[in-house]
């Protein structure tokens, strides 16, 4: 299953960024006299909207595969990703209407917010934090110590909280990480 879902992120990202390309292209290309014609912006708008729609689509799947089970380092930053993948092709779509739209500019100030914030997020905290609360909500049916055990600092209070867990197993393995 986690090959199945990192091959399609694979290719979504790819199909994105093919698609982000052509769109900028296109234009860039047209673009002589200052107006876009009319068919080159529709196609482009085309290819922004299926992009926006393997975009949605992965969300959703990496949404269902996250309330099945439970969040990883990997699955919080390929969803950062995708969203920003979403974000930036939504830019450009709005550029090709809007063409003094600076969206290179929005990009990269987007690209420098999401980053900063997955930094002072602490996303190892968060993962622990997710699963532990999920799994004694009952979201979750299980816990992965291990996976626990593999975070950062951040996710020994979280350990320590299944250390008096109903489950002996699960208390057992929270104490022994």
């Amino acid at each position: 299953r986690a090959e199945y879902a990192r091959r399609g992120f694979f290719e979504m990202t790819c199909l994105a960024g093919i698609n982000l390309c052509l769109m900028t292209f296109g234009v860039s290309k047209v673009r002589h006299t200052g107006r876009t014609p009319g068919s080159t912006r529709a196609l482009c708008l085309f290819l922004g909207l299926v992009t926006e729609f393997l975009a949605a689509s992965s969300i959703a799947k990496m949404a269902m595969y996250i309330g099945s089970y439970g969040l990883t380092r990997l699955r919080v930053l390929t969803t950062v990703i995708m969203v920003f993948l979403a974000i930036t092709t939504a830019l450009v779509c709005i550029w090709l209407y809007l063409p003094k739209l600076q969206y290179m500019q929005a990009v990269m100030l987007l690209a420098l917010s999401i980053g900063a914030a997955v930094l002072w997020l602490d996303v190892d905290t968060q993962v622990a934090k997710y699963n532990v609360r999920a799994y004694q909500s009952g979201v979750l049916e299980t816990v992965d110590i291990s996976h626990l055990r593999s975070l950062s600092d951040g996710a020994v209070p979280y350990l320590a909280e299944l250390a008096n867990d109903k489950d002996f197993a699960v208390a057992g393995q929270a104490r022994d990480a």
